[in-house]
């Protein structure tokens, strides 16, 4: 009933944020922007986007490591549907999806992975903030975006907190034998299993580290977006601007953050002095090279994986037999 609530108010705010910028956008101008665009660097930024997700994978694979040798192959796959999954489907199912699938690929336990997509979030929590204190050197931000770096920057604090406190509970757990323990303690220490790398130092840096080059890669893809449009524009805005749109696609909107995201993108060009129109065609194409080719490959590989499922149902049928 939550879950349905909240989906029904996420629709409802991209509704809402969609129409607000259709009121006040010159439809012909945003046409005129689409006609002239340079085609070949929204090609060249959405290859950059696979790499991305790359890297993402990546990441995953080194979080999963301290619980299980997990192979990058499978982390890719189940990576790439995850994120289709998100594109299309309400209240994140993609990330279940992707805990269901690496659970059966890797014989894993459905509660590390979700502690492990949640460590997967923070450290790109942590990345955006540290990027955020990085520009505030060079550039001032949006009073709104400020506020909501303040209000992430408690609520990543907090979760680092618990996501320790899980580990801790997980170890104690161990050495105690959890054969008497309560059922929250129990789900507590399953939690904690998916935090075993907060205990390596060495892996947290690296880890921090391949999450900056997540967020550049991200900011370079936005970048060829920009110069698609916008030629001679300053190199650390898009910067900026991915800021402002990572902040926005925490409220809840219809999958893929319809609305939010755009919104974000425009409100955030246009106080760095860019017409509404250009940085609303930025804002779409952007989408668009993280929509489109993500959710084309992961759809193909999921009812890839349904055909491969229907067929080894079909063989053990046989063997039954």
């Amino acid at each position: 009933m939550k879950r349905a609530a909240l989906t029904i108010v996420g629709w409802l705010i991209s509704i809402a944020l969609i129409s607000a910028l259709a009121a006040r956008l010159d439809w012909h101008a945003i046409a005129a922007g689409l006609a002239n665009a340079r085609w070949s660097l929204l090609l060249a930024a959405a290859t950059l986007n696979i790499a991305v997700v790359a890297l993402k994978a990546l990441r995953w694979q080194w979080l999963m490591n301290p619980k299980k040798e997990a192979g990058y192959p499978s982390i890719l796959r189940a990576t790439m549907i995850g994120l289709a999954g998100n594109n299309v489907m309400p209240a994140r199912g993609g990330d279940w999806l992707k805990i269901y699938l690496l659970g059966k690929w890797e014989q894993t336990s459905k509660a590390a992975l979700a502690s492990i997509t949640g460590l997967d979030k923070l450290f790109d929590a942590l990345s955006i903030l540290m990027l955020f204190g990085a520009l505030s050197f060079h550039s001032s931000f949006p009073e709104w975006v400020q506020r909501g770096t303040l209000i992430i920057s408690i609520v990543t604090a907090v979760s680092l907190t618990i996501c320790v406190f899980l580990l801790m509970h997980h170890r104690r757990s161990q050495r105690l034998g959890t054969s008497a323990a309560g059922r929250i303690s129990r789900v507590a220490s399953a939690l904690g299993s998916g935090m075993e790398m907060l205990s390596r130092k060495r892996m947290i840096a690296a880890t921090l580290l391949l999450s900056l080059v997540i967020c550049l890669t991200q900011i370079g893809t936005l970048w060829l977006c920009q110069e698609a449009f916008v030629q001679h524009v300053d190199i650390w805005i898009p910067s900026v601007v991915f800021v402002a749109i990572n902040l926005a696609i925490v409220v809840p909107s219809a999958p893929s953050s319809v609305g939010p995201f755009e919104a974000a993108a425009v409100l955030a060009y246009t106080w760095l002095g860019l017409k509404p129109e250009q940085a609303f065609n930025i804002a779409i194409a952007y989408h668009a090279v993280q929509f489109i080719p993500v959710t084309a490959i992961g759809a193909l590989l999921y009812f890839r994986e349904l055909g491969y499922g229907a067929k080894r149902r079909v063989r053990t049928a046989e063997v039954e037999q």
